[in-house]
């Protein structure tokens, strides 16, 4: 199975940020500032992976430098900081330029300035073997507020002690926001114990376009609601776990072993499909009584849009939920960002 979904994704080239020497750079958003030196090293790059500054990343990589640093900062559109460190994991563990490094010790969580709770997570790698070129990689991933730092250093000189204090040097030098909204505790990622069985592939379910319409307000509204009076989400800690790990990085996770649900997760910058019972049931069931049949959502979030998929009769498998999208069988698209919010129903979906 060839798995595409970044595809499915809007297509926004990559664009240069124009950036000024020996200034800081702030994001307009999150309020994060990073200073124009981070770790002694200059800002030499900045790019743009989505538009209005939804997905940034800045490079601090100046020529003759002997650690190389980059600060990432995405929406938070979808999963948890648990998820998203993990695949940020994944692309270090899996990439021959990091020599297949090991964990030097487990990954551990932390409270980001400004938070007093342990909410993102960090880990330290060490190269296995002769011939990489890093003697250390580190990576630290932190919710604040509607978005998700991340932070990758790698290093030619350091110990993996030696680059876990840079870590937090790199930290402190970063300005954080202090009024970001709170979230939860982190717990890393764990296998899931029982894996979800798929006995029957799930078939389409293809209305008379109001549960399309139904499922497309409800994204919407949610997307409408201002960050200040959304539901603050649980306060104890969520154990997510790792379902499946297929291939480019792409993998199910699930919260708390959930069995009606999951994500499916595609690269390490927050873009995901969300699969499980849809919140059009309950209206149905009010609709329709007893006729009313459950229906399972395929939703893909990316950064500036959510994508309704047609719905199915049961939990899709992995390999069903990627065909879905792969074959770009929307049901609707909803705007969750900007002033100017669209929503667009396929009424000719078969």
């Amino acid at each position: 199975m060839a798995f595409m979904l970044v595809q499915a994704a809007p297509a926004a080239a990559q664009q240069d940020i124009a950036i000024k020497h020996g200034e800081a750079w702030t994001h307009a958003h999150s309020g994060m500032t990073v200073p124009p030196t981070l770790g002694g090293n200059a800002l030499t790059r900045a790019k743009a992976y989505a538009p209005d500054e939804l997905d940034v990343g800045l490079s601090f990589e100046p020529e003759g430098a002997e650690d190389f640093i980059s600060f990432y900062v995405f929406r938070n559109t979808n999963g948890a900081a648990p998820v998203w460190f993990a695949q940020a994991q994944w692309a270090i563990e899996n990439r021959d330029i990091y020599g297949g490094p090991k964990l030097a010790a487990p990954p551990r969580a932390f409270a980001p300035p400004g938070q007093t709770v342990a909410s993102g997570l960090r880990a330290v790698y060490a190269p296995q073997g002769d011939g990489a070129p890093f003697t250390s990689t580190a990576v630290v991933l932190a919710p604040v507020g509607d978005w998700y730092v991340k932070l990758r250093v790698s290093s030619q000189r350091r110990t993996p002690a030696e680059l876990d204090t840079l870590v937090d040097s790199l930290l402190a030098e970063i300005r954080w926001p202090q009024q970001a909204a709170g979230a939860p505790a982190a717990l890393p990622v764990i296998p899931c114990p029982a894996p979800l069985a798929f006995d029957k592939k799930s078939k389409d379910m293809i209305g008379g376009g109001m549960e399309e319409i139904l499922a497309a307000a409800l994204v919407s509204a949610a997307a409408n609601v201002d960050s200040d009076e959304k539901d603050p989400g649980p306060t104890s800690p969520v154990q997510w776990c790792r379902d499946r790990q297929m291939d480019n990085n792409v993998a199910t996770y699930r919260a708390g072993e959930a069995t009606d649900a999951y994500l499916l997760t595609f690269g390490d910058n927050g873009n995901g499909v969300s699969v499980g019972l849809s919140g059009v049931n309950t209206i149905m069931a009010e609709i329709e009584g007893k006729k009313a049949k459950p229906r399972y959502s395929v939703t893909l979030h990316t950064a500036a849009e959510d994508v309704n998929f047609v719905a199915q009769d049961r939990l899709p498998s992995p390999d069903r939920a990627a065909d879905i999208v792969n074959a770009n069988r929307r049901a609707s698209t909803v705007s969750t960002w900007g002033k100017d919010r669209t929503v667009e129903i396929n009424s000719s979906i078969k």
